[in-house]
């Protein structure tokens, strides 16, 4: 069975990438018509892979629990977590309905347990907007289960990249792993600091070796340039830790190359 590759995406500013930039202009030209919309649209078939994913794990920025990872258990997701604010209507009408995956939740689960990592499953969280933006767009017809899992409000970069690493048997079940949350995130830099940003940053996955890599992710506020202008609060770069954990020595590729960088999203193995 092919090793399935695991991805890094950014999903946008709240419900932007399904509303028309009439309605609310939203930052970095994240709208329906944007070429990250649509490049998220064609994503699947980028993929090439050579059968559909048996499930989708996505970790989300937008799911933060305290004392243990949480993992999605519903056999069925029948509503959305509409985690925005001040948006029009139809950003509230937005439906993504895939089946869970139980059995998936519970392997999830087993994983993270044998390498010590506090976790339990949750039958109650519906799937936020980091989860049902880029899957929706992605995966239109909802016909792949989803399984979301949350990120520690620690945001260690540490136990992060041990999650990820946690999760690496799952590239060879058939599951595809995707982190999302954002190259930038609450930016008070400008532009030039923001650029030097994401390029140190893909420099690393891209151009370094795991160990290196690793050495970066682990230490990102002293080793990339401008961190904290860019992630004034790191919970949406932490999916990041997460996925290169699971990434093990696969280098990094953008595979959005035709979007705008600071919208960069990136794939580890293929």
């Amino acid at each position: 069975m092919a090793r399935l590759p695991v991805l890094f995406v950014t999903h946008g500013a709240g419900p932007m990438m399904f509303l028309e930039s009439s309605t609310r202009q939203g930052p970095n030209n994240f709208d329906k018509n944007s070429p990250a919309a649509k490049w998220f649209r064609q994503l699947y078939s980028q993929l090439s892979l050579n059968r559909p994913p048996k499930a989708i794990l996505l970790i989300s920025a937008h799911w933060e629990t305290t004392e243990a990872v949480h993992i999605s258990a519903q056999s069925q997701h029948s509503k959305l977590f509409y985690d925005y604010y001040n948006f029009p209507p139809e950003a509230y009408e937005i439906e993504f309905t895939p089946a869970g995956h139980p059995e998936l939740a519970e392997r999830v689960k087993s994983l993270l347990e044998h390498d010590s990592i506090p976790c339990k499953l949750d039958a109650e969280r519906n799937l936020d907007h980091g989860v049902f933006i880029p899957l929706k767009l992605t995966f239109p017809k909802a016909d792949i289960p989803v399984v979301s899992m949350s990120i520690l409000s620690s945001l260690s970069p540490a136990q992060h990249l041990l999650i990820g690493k946690a999760l690496v048997p799952l590239r060879n079940e058939n599951v595809l792993i995707i982190g999302s949350g954002s190259t930038i995130h609450g930016s008070k830099g400008g532009p030039g600091q923001s650029d030097q940003f994401v390029d140190a940053l893909t420099r690393a996955l891209t151009e370094c070796d795991a160990h290196e890599r690793e050495n970066i992710l682990l230490n990102w506020e002293q080793m990339l340039p401008y961190a904290r202008a860019n992630h004034p609060r790191e919970e949406h770069l932490i999916p990041l830790h997460v996925v290169v954990g699971a990434a093990g020595t696969d280098r990094g590729q953008i595979c959005n190359p035709s979007v705008p960088k600071l919208q960069a999203a990136y794939q580890f193995g293929s």
